[in-house]
């Protein structure tokens, strides 16, 4: 098994290449190369910086048991932002200072990641966001930030060009978000993107991340008889309202967010999840035609006994592609790497991975279906 993964990590272009140890360059070598990884470790979405913290520590732990990067071991340094921008804050400016990490991966949702992303454009950290899609965590002009995870324009974009080929019967939609950047953005993007299709929202509604009752927001968006309902939210808001429009015994075709696309989700959610259909990251479901996400799927049932999720994807690709960075660059020094993030061409778990001039990833959305309380491919 050691061969197969050695094997696998090191396949593709751009990818990390696993060496055996070199006793004397060793002894030769600096310190440990220090890399954060953070996320919300606890709180509400601790499920979401679990699986981050595993696709990690999984690619770590592989490449120092074959002699680490440039000869030197990787120190893995773990920060909990709980999912709070102010926390986010607080882990970004310990890793850039105290800490002295090369390089940061996180965070998981989109206000903690442009809270820390603030912090690193100041500290001069190249940071590569995980999961948090919100668009204007790549617009501001930071020179310092990447994103593994598709942003929620091109999400939101893709679900709307699904909706009008496989339902295009489907024009009046009601819309329930999290109002925040990822709920608020995605809102935004739908309205823009279903124009050129005559889609319409015929109901806007909030909530406040946290939530626990949604039947209001569901009364009034039902009121307005919509063809379909979407609702942008994370695992745990949105199998709340999912089981909520269950009770309601209201039946119309549902579509999620990327955000729901946790195996937490279906856990909370149960037979209520069932029809719901969603862009995500990453599905098994979805990859079945791409050899190293196959590879990748073996690798994590070997290592947790479980199978992956999208943030697993999303952060094993972050961490194979910052030391690729890290090797190209032949440094472990912040701008040496940041510029060698610019060159990345990476065979990903999720296909071919280049960062745009923005720092967000080239790569196809996945669009997921909910039967029986399991993932398919909605695109089959």
């Amino acid at each position: 098994m050691t061969m197969n993964r050695r094997k696998f990590i090191g396949a593709g272009a751009g990818a990390v290449t696993l060496v055996g140890t070199n006793p004397m360059v060793w002894a030769q070598s600096p310190g440990s190369i220090k890399i954060g990884a953070f996320g919300p470790m606890s709180g509400n979405a601790a499920a979401q910086g679990q699986s981050l913290r595993e696709g990690v520590e999984m690619v770590v732990n592989l490449k120092n048991a074959g002699g680490g990067v440039l000869g030197r071991q990787i120190e893995l340094v773990i920060g909990d932002d709980a999912g709070k921008p102010e926390e986010a804050a607080v882990v970004a400016r310990r890793f850039a200072t105290r800490d002295q990490v090369s390089l940061a991966i996180g965070s998981v949702s989109s206000p903690a990641s442009l809270a820390a992303a603030q912090i690193f454009r100041e500290e001069e950290v190249p940071q590569i966001v995980v999961s948090g899609t919100a668009q204007r965590i790549t617009t501001q002009g930071n020179e310092w930030v990447f994103r593994s995870a598709v942003p929620d324009r091109k999400l939101v974009g893709d679900l709307v060009d699904f909706i009008n080929e496989k339902l295009p019967t489907l024009k009046r939609f009601g819309f329930l978000y999290v109002n925040d950047d990822f709920g608020k953005g995605a809102f935004d993007a739908f309205v823009d993107a279903g124009k050129k299709y005559g889609m319409s929202v015929t109901d806007e509604e909030r909530y406040s991340r946290g939530d626990l009752d949604f039947t209001g927001q569901l009364t009034r968006i039902r009121s307005t008889n919509p063809d379909g309902l979407v609702e942008w939210s994370r695992y745990t808001e949105g199998a709340l309202i999912h089981r909520q429009i269950k009770q309601m015994g209201w039946d119309l075709p549902r579509f999620g967010s990327d955000g729901i696309g946790a195996p937490a989700f279906l856990d909370l959610a149960k037979d209520a999840a069932n029809g719901v259909i969603y862009p995500t990251h990453f599905s098994p479901a979805t990859s079945t035609k791409l050899p190293a996400a196959q590879a990748f799927i073996a690798l994590v049932r070997k290592t947790y006994n479980k199978p992956p999720d999208f943030v697993h994807a999303e952060a094993f690709d972050a961490i194979n592609i910052a030391i690729a960075a890290i090797e190209r660059a032949n440094s472990s020094e912040r701008t040496a790497i940041r510029n060698a993030l610019r060159q990345t061409d990476y065979q990903s778990v999720r296909g071919p991975f280049k960062f745009d001039q923005k720092g967000d990833p080239t790569l196809v959305t996945h669009m997921v279906r909910i039967v029986d309380i399991k993932e398919t491919d909605a695109r089959s």
